[in-house]
């Protein structure tokens, strides 16, 4: 860098240059003119080489742009002659010709109108204490702000790290703990996470298994109540009685598959998701339900292709029992997967969108307990999406039915082509 080599030197005013310009100007003044040009010539270093010129025709330069504005100050002060004219050039200064000068050139007027002319090869002196005061603190604000920047970053990519661990434990319960790395307060807010993380855990595989251990446990007396049904002569009461056995073993057997899904981690593998799907809508196929697959390429998966099976199973199946057909779309992006079931029915009102997916609730109008159903599969649905770190969200599809987007983060899995 330039300002590293000669621009970092002292300015003109500073190296003593114009002083000995100064003091071989006040020898040629005093000398005889037939001495000057000899003189001149002596008086060469390696700074710079003296010369006389007689007169102001005999100057190489235009006068009338070449005055010296910064310097002529000092110069007259230590001449103590203040109509002293001291005019200079630069490299790129257009001579009297209309050429560019390559030299850097100094001219000092003489008390009888001659000139005392100094021509420098090349620049031996730097800025002015201002300038490269200027220059210095830039050039130190500069490596300030890459050295702040390169440590905010690095003390920000933990807390980022932190923030989407944090985020992935509010949308799955069985997140993974986050990765304590980082300054001491951020590992110690981490250890704390991580307990909390852990605590919250215990507490939800707690409530599980009790509940899937009550569920279990109704089984027996639902038995017991059918076999007791057998006995009843009254026909029509012995029709509801089973009716109602019927449906709370439905609910039962719906629950324990429910806890079954959140108790029991299966081991995260990798597989081709679009077959998955494929396969799942094969199986309504051969029912003979009206379904249909589109997908423009094959996605490689890493999660758990069992849970995530049921969970489309689950969306296939509301969608042929409540809209006739189902209609799925597979497509990935640089950061989701997305799943897309359409189906023709008459849809679900938009402020119902989130209850839907409560336990056991029903929209009574159109997906009761005559159409199939306890409740629970939407909810089944999200419990598994949401622990590949993804999520569900319900829209309006173009027909008029209802659209469920599944969406999974694209982080676990990678898109092949098909060819």
């Amino acid at each position: 860098m330039a300002f590293a080599g000669v621009w970092a030197k002292p300015g003109l005013d500073e190296v003593g240059i114009i002083d000995q310009a100064v003091a071989v100007t006040r020898i040629l003044d005093e000398a005889p003119p037939a001495w000057r040009p000899r003189l001149a010539a002596s008086a060469k270093n390696d700074a710079y080489a003296p010369s006389w010129v007689p007169n102001d025709g005999a100057l190489p330069f235009p006068i009338a742009t070449s005055t010296y504005h910064s310097g002529s100050e000092k110069v007259r002060t230590l001449l103590q002659q203040p109509g002293t004219r001291v005019l200079a050039y630069e490299p790129g200064d257009l001579d009297l010709q209309g050429h560019p000068e390559k030299n850097y050139g100094l001219a000092i007027s003489l008390s009888d109108g001659s000139w005392a002319m100094f021509v420098a090869p090349e620049r031996s002196w730097g800025l002015g204490r201002g300038k490269r005061a200027l220059i210095t603190g830039g050039v130190l604000i500069a490596c300030s702000l890459c050295v702040a920047a390169l440590a905010s970053r690095r003390l920000a990519r933990p807390m980022e790290r932190f923030a989407r661990q944090a985020q992935r434990f509010g949308t799955d319960v069985n997140a993974p703990p986050v990765e304590a790395t980082g300054p001491l307060e951020i590992r110690l807010a981490g250890q704390a996470f991580n307990e909390m993380q852990a605590r919250v855990q215990r507490y939800v595989a707690d409530r599980t298994h009790m509940l899937a251990a009550i569920s279990h446990d109704l089984r027996a007396p639902l038995t017991r109540m059918r076999l007791r049904g057998e006995f009843i002569e009254d026909e029509e009461q012995q029709r509801k009685l089973f009716r109602d056995v019927d449906e709370m073993q439905a609910m039962v057997n719906a629950s324990l598959n429910f806890f079954r899904d959140d108790s029991e981690q299966e081991a995260a593998t990798r597989f081709n998701l679009s077959e998955l799907v494929d396969t799942v809508l094969d199986d309504f196929r051969d029912a003979g339900d009206d379904v249909a697959f589109q997908t423009g390429e094959a996605i490689a998966y890493v999660g758990r292709p069992l849970t995530l099976r049921r969970a489309i199973a689950n969306l296939v199946d509301n969608a042929i029992k409540y809209g006739v057909r189902a209609s799925v779309r597979l497509s990935a992006g640089t950061e989701w997967v997305e799943i897309v079931v359409d189906d023709d029915g008459s849809g679900i009102p938009t402020h119902l969108h989130e209850d839907v997916f409560r336990p056991f609730y029903r929209v009574e109008t159109s997906r009761n307990r005559q159409t199939g159903g306890v409740g629970l599969g939407l909810a089944a649905a999200r419990s598994a999406v949401r622990g590949h770190g993804g999520d569900i969200l319900l829209e309006s599809s173009v027909s008029g039915g209802l659209r469920v987007r599944v969406r999974l983060p694209m982080e676990n899995g990678t898109a092949i082509s098909l060819l």
